[in-house]
């Protein structure tokens, strides 16, 4: 019966049905073949909700808006051009360390993309930069806000594994900007072979005191943030409470936002929200299906039926997350894998945390991979481009994080050791 259930949602996914109707169907089907009563779907999609953790993710998507909106970005942007704009390769430079500091303020994929790709790709385009290569870096770049707190995805997994949401956000900052790093050599070394240039001009001292002036206010959020969760003054969702506050206050001091641009901010953030919402209750019950059918058991037996090296089921796994991060949403794999692949990883011995922050990565990497690839889709959007864009311009791209993503496998303290400070 189990069986028939993911085909009847693999099935309704392949429709286009809303991910999180999807979900719900599939449950009452099982309901239905099984006599189980329904009652218990509306219990459990009630109690899936009821989680003060889950409060931090509509705050933290808001306060990325109101950001946004306020005139943050703009300044984070010119300040990081007068850092790195100059060098061969500066505009690529600066679409990867903006879109690591908008990610602090984001905590989603998809919007740090739309923020910093829509003022720094018509750019790069003007200065030569292929569409292509463009369209790969920003999408690659944004997905970063998947990992750099307070980061959307790892506050779902935190919730899904049931561990501190203070932690596998804290565990997030080290893997985030590594994985920046990286993509930002890759990236100026192309630039570099291909004759792509920077923003020309060299920035004198002078006008990088006064952008990072500009900038500061902004680029303390995360220091807000994490400073209060480190030294416990909040919780994260008080942090996200207090990013809110701060935002409004920084686009009110700025005077870029007035109550009609806060009254859109805040309809936008309501529909991301409910959404996300909406499909972390319409999962609880299908978790709770797959625990009583014994499915995690079933998943582990397999794994352990084929080798019982730890690192050989990480790897096989991780491959088995590649490949549903092409084809399903983000939310959708965590909220269905977690409770499974957890206790399975747990028993083999890794840190819960640290596998946290290996599913957000591989996921991440699932946003610029053809044929969901949401933050490429986005990109190509943007620049008017078929999707997706030439392999010539993906695969670096593509093989850098997947080599951050070994990283983070074969090195735990990259994600441990800052999370273990708490």
């Amino acid at each position: 019966m189990i069986g028939f259930t993911f085909i009847v949602l693999f099935f309704l996914i392949l429709l286009s049905i809303p991910i999180s109707v999807a979900i719900g169907i599939s449950v009452l089907v099982f309901c239905f073949f099984d006599g189980t009563d329904t009652v218990m779907v509306v219990q459990r999609m009630i109690s899936g909700l009821d989680s003060f953790p889950l409060l931090a993710l509509p705050f933290f998507i808001l306060a990325g808006l109101v950001m946004h909106e306020g005139g943050s970005t703009k300044r984070i942007m010119s300040f990081v051009n007068s850092l790195v704009g100059n060098i061969r390769g500066g505009l690529a430079a600066i679409c990867v360390l903006s879109s690591c500091f908008f990610g602090f303020i984001s905590g989603s994929g998809v919007a740090d993309t739309a923020a910093i790709g829509t003022v720094i790709m018509p750019e790069m385009v003007k200065k030569g930069y292929g569409k292509d290569f463009t369209a790969m870096l920003q999408a690659s770049a944004g997905v970063l806000g998947m990992i750099i707190p307070p980061s959307v995805a790892l506050i779902i997994i935190g919730i899904a594994a049931e561990i501190s949401i203070g932690k596998i956000l804290l565990a997030g900052i080290i893997p985030g900007w590594l994985t920046g790093i990286i993509l930002m050599i890759v990236a100026i070394l192309i630039s570099r072979k291909r004759g792509y240039s920077g923003t020309e001009a060299r920035v004198s001292f002078k006008k990088t005191l006064i952008d990072a002036k500009n900038a500061i206010l902004p680029l303390f959020t995360p220091v807000i943030i994490i400073g209060g969760i480190l030294s416990g003054i909040f919780t994260p969702t008080e942090a996200g409470v207090f990013a809110v506050v701060y935002a409004i206050l920084l686009g009110l001091i700025y005077k870029e936002i007035g109550l009609k641009d806060l009254i859109k901010v805040f309809k936008e953030s309501v529909i991301m929200a409910s959404t996300v919402m909406f499909i972390i209750s319409a999962a609880k019950p299908f978790g709770w299906i797959m625990a009583a059918n014994h499915i995690p058991q079933v998943i582990t037996n397999f794994f352990l039926s084929i080798t019982d090296n730890p690192i050989l089921i990480m790897l096989s796994i991780n491959f088995l997350l590649l490949i549903l991060g092409d084809f399903m949403e983000t939310i959708t794999i965590i909220l269905i894998l977690t409770p499974i692949l957890v206790p399975l990883v747990v028993s083999l011995g890794f840190d819960p945390v640290h596998f946290g922050l290996i599913m957000g990565l591989n996921l991440a990497i699932g946003a610029i991979t053809p044929p969901l690839g949401v933050t490429l889709m986005t990109t190509c959007r943007i620049l008017k481009i078929d999707f997706p864009p030439r392999f010539v311009d993906w695969l670096p791209f593509f093989l850098a994080m997947v080599g951050s993503l070994l990283l983070l496998i074969f090195f735990p303290s990259l994600a441990l050791w800052l999370a273990n400070l708490v």
